[in-house]
């Protein structure tokens, strides 16, 4: 079991593991719920993939470029760069033995010298998801389950290049399960629960003229707590808290006649769970009269150890990389991000408007 969790974990943020794992994620938790903090980790990933096809195309590498929209998600912080009105959405299409959804759509209002707001809706959702007792007979081939969370953020401009946010979160989810001896009775896993993110964005240039320097730190999670409901289970379910994730990051950008250059870097931090990796994150992006935008980006997971039983071992998997593009036309725009991921190819649309 416990290299098992270990593969599980490894692959615990990128939608296109997930996928694969849904399958037998319900019998799981119906037959050992006591691993809750398992439990937890699963539930927490509509928390950790990431938004925005910008964002996703530069390999998640967006705590400190945070300009657009999908930076309520990446930075509350960065919400102070957005000008006047912005809505975002993104999508996600997949090669993936089951119908997968994951869609996030959210509005940003910048009030200037009072802050800016955010509110957002996340949703990862699978359907047709096979459920069979103990002797491999199936009991429903058609079984959905989908995981929901709203956002609610605001930022504040403290002073000149110095901001301050915060996330409030509402998590909602629902996944089929079996039970009775033979585990060919249908029941469901349920959960609600809420969080805080915390995120710090710095802009040299306001301190430093000509230094196009920008850091930004973003404590997602900072204390995240899921409520679960078991009924018609033999569990009696309990509450759970997703591990921080601390995320800083830098960007530079490079302005070149009609053309800026974007570089950035994040990691992400998990330093309260040894059987966690650490992810580090780059990113380039080249904008053509803030028009035309082409971008890449890599995704490095670190090393796992974990306890085999016959001593300590490592494991590792090969970073992901993407690529992607946008186009803007007066108030609206396009962003588009391709994922090459070991088990699934990921592919994020995004639909911008401005106001």
């Amino acid at each position: 079991m416990a290299i098992n969790n270990v593969c599980v974990r490894e692959k615990n943020k990128e939608v296109g593991r997930i996928m694969k794992k849904r399958i037998s994620v319900a019998l799981v938790i119906t037959l050992a719920f006591a691993l809750n903090a398992w439990a937890a980790d699963f539930a927490g990933e509509a928390l950790s993939i990431g938004v925005g096809a910008r964002p996703l195309g530069m390999g998640g590498t967006f705590a400190a470029i945070a300009d657009d929209a999908s930076t309520s998600y990446w930075n509350a912080a960065g919400m102070v760069n957005v000008e006047g009105v912005e809505v975002s959405s993104v999508k996600l299409t997949s090669r993936s033995e089951l119908e997968t959804g994951y869609s996030y759509v959210n509005l940003v209002y910048n009030m200037n010298k009072n802050g800016a707001l955010g509110i957002g809706w996340l949703r990862q959702a699978v359907k047709d998801i096979k459920l069979t007792d103990i002797f491999g007979n199936i009991v429903n081939d058609q079984a959905d389950n989908a995981d929901d969370v709203v956002y609610l953020a605001y930022a504040y401009p403290v002073a000149k290049g110095f901001a301050v946010g915060g996330t409030a979160k509402l998590l909602i989810g629902n996944y089929p399960a079996l039970s009775g001896a033979s585990l060919d009775e249908e029941t469901s896993v349920s959960y609600l629960g809420y969080g805080l993110d915390l995120g710090v964005y710095v802009d040299v240039s306001a301190f430093a003229e000509g230094v196009n320097l920008s850091f930004g730190l973003n404590l997602q999670d900072l204390y995240t707590a899921l409520n679960w409901s078991t009924e018609g289970t033999s569990s009696a379910g309990g509450t759970d808290q997703v591990d921080i994730n601390i995320k800083p990051g830098v960007a530079y950008r490079l302005p070149v006649d009609d053309f800026e250059i974007i570089l950035g870097s994040d990691i992400d931090l998990n330093l309260l769970d040894e059987g966690m990796q650490n992810i580090i994150h780059g990113g380039l992006e080249i904008w053509w009269n803030k028009m035309v935008a082409i971008r890449g980006g890599i995704k490095s997971w670190g090393g796992i150890n974990y306890d085999d039983g016959s001593g300590t071992q490592t494991t590792a998997q090969e970073p992901d990389w993407s690529l992607g593009a946008s186009i803007r036309w007066y108030f609206i725009g396009v962003d588009f991000a391709f994922v090459k991921n070991e088990l699934s190819d990921l592919m994020y649309l995004s639909v911008i408007g401005k106001f």
